[in-house]
């Protein structure tokens, strides 16, 4: 069993990146994989799956139901991406780079998939079912709850996957609602922000949709300018319009939607979506002040257009995608502002812009800019469970132990000790593991 299987995207450079998964690659044995389960699309999780079709692979890829659809659109993508990137470095480095994966690879990988409903114990096989728990982190993101019976004796691992962020839960009414898992053997958690200092509260985010109401009146409106979000396709995409959508009598400006990947998850949804919340979301993709754009051209002709305008655009962390272009072109000027709503990396150019008070100039798209714009970075809008949370949940399962993974070891090992803790005081016996690369997790 493989519980997912992520692109690392941490490298300081195309060519690190390439390395760094290139050796993650060499260390799994694809042939003997029976199956890769699936928690949710983000390509962290599952960004490398298509590249062990490469290697013999012949496991069945388990997912929540309807995930396919979602599958084939972030796999299609990371292809390109792929493809792209080693092209350009068998162009920087004089040597030949192969994809890590292609689009033959993403499809014989769709031809695995085997999609589960929430909620059944689904056997896989003699020894091992599966169920799925909403996870509340994306739509249909689960939590595992894996059993494996031997000699009519049953043990079941917990795996979170990436979990939601409870306060957002009445705004993302795309997302199925957060589920906790009172029990397990063992739990494989996730710690993304288990060492916040300040946890992101309800508050904060009622504030944070009150600053993006006024950066929207104050550069559209009042300054004419353009407001540029950079917004991850999946997820991120749809849930920054539902909220612009929900201000619709106090933003007198076009929305303008740059995302060729964002569009084809937009449709996506589309085709998932329960009948309960599916004519809010056609009402969305109605709404008379929304406009996508489509071409390479039309895109190139937005961006030349200087109208007062809302743009979201991808991608989130500016790595790639159009919204490098539109990056060029806003930050060069006064009177346009650049609204993050969303994590970077160090290595991003989103990272750079973000902390560029203390060198203003930045190389976009290899043309040097002088910062011009103003920089709004908001930190409300994650969609991982905050720290606290974090805390209540895991100290409230009966488990033998608890392994934390999806954080540094430094965050880890200090958000232990807190958990340690409140298990005390739970009066409860629970271990727990700060995984690190050597841990080995046994039942």
């Amino acid at each position: 069993m493989l519980f997912e299987f992520g692109m690392i995207q941490r490298g300081k450079s195309i060519y690190e990146n390439y390395m760094l998964n290139k050796e993650l690659l060499s260390s799994v044995k694809s042939s003997r994989i029976d199956y890769v389960i699936i928690g949710h699309c983000h390509c962290d999780h599952i960004g490398l799956i298509p590249a062990l079709y490469q290697k013999n692979c012949e496991a069945s890829i388990i997912a929540p139901k309807g995930s396919t659809a979602i599958l084939k659109e972030m796999w299609l993508d990371s292809a390109y991406i792929n493809g792209r990137d080693a092209d350009i470095l068998t162009v920087q480095r004089e040597h030949t780079y192969l994809p890590l994966f292609t689009e033959d690879d993403v499809y014989t990988a769709l031809s695995h998939v085997q999609e589960i409903d929430f909620h059944e114990i689904v056997p896989l096989d003699e020894e091992v079912s599966l169920r799925y728990s909403y996870a509340g982190h994306i739509l249909l993101s689960a939590q595992t709850e894996l059993f494996i019976t031997q000699k009519n004796h049953t043990k079941k691992i917990l795996f979170t996957s990436d979990l939601g962020n409870l306060n957002l839960k009445d705004s993302k009414i795309f997302v199925e609602p957060f589920e906790p898992v009172t029990s397990a053997n063992i739990v494989i958690g996730e710690a993304t922000y288990s060492s916040q200092q300040k946890p992101v509260t309800k508050k904060d985010f009622l504030l944070d949709m009150d600053k993006i109401r006024t950066v929207i009146q104050q550069y559209c409106m009042d300054e004419k300018g353009i407001v540029l979000i950079p917004c991850f396709s999946l997820d991120r995409l749809p849930y920054m319009l539902w909220l612009l959508y929900s201000m619709d009598d106090q933003l007198n400006v076009p929305i303008i939607v740059d995302s060729p990947l964002g569009l084809r998850l937009l449709q996506a949804y589309r085709s998932i979506l329960p009948a309960d919340v599916k004519d809010q979301f056609e009402s969305l993709l109605s709404w008379d002040k929304l406009k996508f754009i489509k071409t390479p051209e039309d895109s190139m002709a937005a961006i030349a257009d200087h109208k007062p305008k809302v743009v979201l655009a991808s991608s989130g962390m500016l790595t790639a995608g159009r919204s490098v272009k539109w990056t060029q072109s806003v930050i060069t000027q006064h009177n346009n502002c650049i609204l993050f709503i969303g994590y970077a990396a160090t290595a991003t150019l989103a990272y750079r812009i973000k902390h560029s008070k203390e060198n203003p100039t930045i190389t976009v798209n290899g043309k040097v800019c002088r910062n011009q714009a103003n920089i709004v970075d908001l930190h409300s809008f994650s969609s991982h469970m905050q720290h606290d949370d974090l805390l209540k949940y895991y100290a409230g399962i009966n488990a033998e132990k608890i392994y934390l993974v999806h954080s540094n070891q430094e965050s880890k090992l200090l958000f232990k000790q807190e958990l340690e803790q409140r298990i005390a005081e739970n009066c409860r016996s629970t271990r727990v593991i700060a995984v690190n690369r050597s841990t080995k997790i046994t039942l």
